[in-house]
């Protein structure tokens, strides 16, 4: 997971500031290992605040079928979009150049964010990745911690430790849920058995934010709160729980949050025990 941002526009526009706090990208749009053939775009896709609406999302790529006109989507005619976050999946191989996302919004062209989510099959070699937690796994456990306080489209770390420490051992990243959100954010998940990558997924707030067409949309990924990863690797049919080794004194995991407003977010977090 990697991602962009703007201050919007009412019109079609890039979104072409890498995210600040150590987004890990080299330039805007190029994945974070850009060899030939090492990453492949499955979802990709925009955010805006609730107040204003997405009126077009567009990703343009050299490795597209047709790079010209690139994969467009007008969620509604003119101003009818009710969505203020729209994703998209896709399978698209990265071999050069830089994906462009660009966006139109409907109101008061606010900030926004772009995000990029790329599959790397070395992120199964080491037992880095896990299948769905179906069986195997020694139970389940919710865990609540307070994020730090965020800064605008900003990535933001939080780490990871219960109180009383987990038992030494390897643990399986099922999802999570937010909790104080003002608008939409960004989740990944960063640990020394993860590498350079950086396992996550957009989220919206369904637990403190009013029930609405912006913040409530029809994407599955987003409606599958605490089971986002679970949900990836049976979309993907690839293991997508990323496992990761806690030892006696830290797991050493950390939360990544980036937002689109300043807020203080609530994280609980689903994990299962697999070794």
């Amino acid at each position: 997971m990697h991602g962009v941002s703007s201050g919007g526009s009412t019109s079609l526009a890039t979104i072409g500031t890498i995210l600040l706090g150590n987004d890990g990208q080299n330039s805007a749009g190029v994945p974070l290992d850009s060899n030939p053939g090492r990453a492949t775009l499955v979802g990709w896709g925009g955010m805006t605040t609730i107040a204003d609406t997405i009126k077009e999302l567009k990703l343009l790529s050299q490795d597209q079928m047709d790079p010209v006109n690139g994969e467009d989507v007008v969620p509604g005619t003119t101003t009818t979009s009710l969505l203020g976050i729209l994703h998209l999946w896709d399978y698209l191989p990265y071999k050069t150049g830089t994906r462009t996302l660009q966006m139109a919004q409907n109101t008061g062209a606010a900030n926004n964010i772009g995000y990029y989510m790329d599959w790397y099959s070395d992120m199964g070699r080491n037992g880095s990745l896990a299948l769905p937690v179906t069986g195997g796994a020694q139970g389940g456990g919710y865990y609540s911690v307070t994020s730090g306080a965020l800064t605008a489209l900003t990535w933001k770390a939080t780490a990871f430790n219960p109180t009383q420490a987990l038992g030494v051992g390897k643990y399986a990243i099922q999802g999570v849920a937010l909790g104080n959100l003002t608008n939409y954010a960004l989740v990944r998940f960063s640990h020394a058995d993860f590498g350079a990558f950086k396992p996550g997924f957009p989220v919206t707030d369904q637990y403190t934010t009013a029930l609405a067409n912006a913040n409530v949309p029809k994407e599955p990924l987003l409606l599958n709160q605490l089971q986002q990863f679970t949900y990836l690797s049976d979309k993907l049919g690839k293991p997508c729980c990323p496992v990761f080794n806690a030892g006696p004194q830290s797991t050493g995991l950390n939360v990544e949050l980036c937002g689109i407003s300043a807020d203080t977010p609530q994280i609980t977090l689903n994990i299962a025990k697999v070794g």
